[in-house]
């Protein structure tokens, strides 16, 4: 995407809708106008014209009572609004450098780089709360672009990390292995088990990690 473009379009109305659906699995125009604060026919034509220029689409979603409703999701050509920390170069470099150094070369510099970005959350972590962790993480990755967020189940005693978002996606659908990366380096931080669960519906994209504390 144009880069002028990009910047112009982050500062805009069409902007938050398309980030309140990220952050989301779905949304009719009614849950769009209480979260971007804007009036319903506002929110309508916005999001005709982003369905129009093929970043949204539609489907019947159901409800309690009633008809289904009409709700928007993100199409697969939205993402290149949402940052990317490695991108389709990326994978080609890594896949280059299995070529020159062996098959396992790869893996050998993902794992490095975790192991990097372990230590570094490690450091801010000393003295503090299981909870206090999981809620520094989760602010670290939003910051890295994960659209990441701290959720505990009352109910159920349960903590999960939530993300919306993955900048490395690319390396991601290429080395399924940096999934086990990922995990172990949640693990390692929170001194906590960790099971991921992913979802995939058109261009939206969930993460969610369940975090259960060592005893």
């Amino acid at each position: 995407m144009d880069k002028e473009l990009l910047q112009k379009i982050v500062k805009s109305q069409k902007y938050q809708i398309l980030a309140e659906i990220k952050r989301s699995q779905g949304l009719s125009v009614s849950e769009l106008c209480k979260r971007v604060n804007l009036c319903y026919m506002g929110v309508k034509q916005h999001c005709i014209a982003l369905e129009k220029d093929g970043y949204l689409d539609t489907w019947r979603r159901p409800k309690g009572m009633g008809r289904p409703e009409k709700a928007y999701r993100l199409t697969p050509r939205a993402q290149g609004f949402f940052p990317s920390e490695f991108t389709n170069l990326t994978s080609q470099i890594l896949d280059s450098v299995a070529v020159v150094y062996g098959e396992a070369a790869p893996e050998k510099i993902l794992f490095q780089i975790f192991q990097n970005q372990t230590r570094y959350i490690q450091s801010n972590m000393e003295g503090i709360t299981f909870e206090e962790k999981a809620r520094w993480l989760a602010a670290h990755r939003e910051k890295d672009g994960y659209m990441s967020e701290y959720y505990f189940n009352p109910d159920t005693y349960q903590h999960q990390l939530i993300e919306y978002h993955s900048p490395i996606l690319p390396v991601l659908e290429n080395y399924p292995y940096v999934q086990r990366l990922e995990i172990k380096m949640f693990e390692n931080v929170l001194q906590a088990r960790v099971t991921r669960n992913e979802e995939r519906v058109s261009g939206l994209y969930k993460c969610v990690f369940v975090l259960e504390p060592a005893r």
